[in-house]
């Protein structure tokens, strides 16, 4: 059987992303179209939250136990974060900024950050040094997150994003392609309430998700082979 399998890539502008049909449908086409859609699996929001934690990189400095990991933000470029292991107190600072250095105080502590050839370096009021590579936090989130397969040929980790400046909530699906590199789209709570967002088409069926109530939920919907698939952009990342 002939393997249909669409998939849009964009390596900019990915948060001006077309949502689909949802843009222009009345409020009587909404739920005609909505129900045409399937649920075929989902997980709660506070789990996939909680899930986190457990796909960030642990980092021990001056006797104290922090996660490392990343997050996105509106335009999708990726934000080196630390946080205690338990407790508040997050920083956050972008990828790209890092190279200048940045400072990070926390329990009477004084850290220094700076990132150099996609290592950030973090070092305690010691001296005493950890290398993090950004890479590496994405291989655990990649490999530590909820997983999910549409048409039994494509699988998406899936984790929680929180935006560093606006703090919108979403959900981030990201797959490692055959080119050896990944893929991933945020996608916020409020943009999929009432429609979902379409990540790929295979075989004629869509996969997307939306969110309801505290769930997020993975949906499909058959659609016509002739005409264009309404796929969102995926931004890559090197490895």
């Amino acid at each position: 059987m002939r393997i249909f399998l669409i998939l849009l890539f964009a390596a900019s502008q990915a948060a001006a992303a077309p949502w689909g049909e949802a843009q222009d449908l009345s409020a009587g086409r909404l739920l005609a179209a909505r129900a045409e859609i399937e649920v075929i699996g989902g997980a709660p929001l506070p789990d996939l939250l909680a899930a986190k934690d457990k796909a960030s990189l642990p980092v021990t400095l001056a006797g104290m136990d922090f996660l490392a990991s990343v997050v996105f933000d509106a335009e999708w470029e990726t934000w080196f974060t630390l946080k205690p292991a338990a407790g508040l107190g997050a920083g956050a600072w972008k990828e790209t900024s890092l190279g200048a250095g940045a400072v990070y105080k926390y329990g009477g502590a004084q850290f220094l950050l700076k990132a150099a050839d996609g290592v950030v370096t973090i070092t305690g009021p010691g001296g005493e040094k950890a290398e993090v590579k950004i890479s590496g936090l994405f291989d655990k989130l990649y490999a530590d997150s909820l997983k999910i397969t549409f048409g039994g040929l494509v699988t998406y980790a899936v984790f929680r994003n929180l935006e560093p400046l606006s703090e919108e909530e979403g959900t981030v699906t990201m797959r490692l392609g055959h080119d050896g590199l990944y893929y991933y789209s945020v996608t916020r709570d409020a943009l999929v309430q009432d429609y979902p967002r379409w990540l790929l088409a295979v075989n004629g069926v869509l996969y997307g998700l939306r969110t309801e109530a505290a769930s997020l939920l993975f949906v499909s919907k058959k659609i016509d082979l002739a005409k264009p698939a309404p796929v969102s952009p995926e931004k890559p990342r090197a490895r």
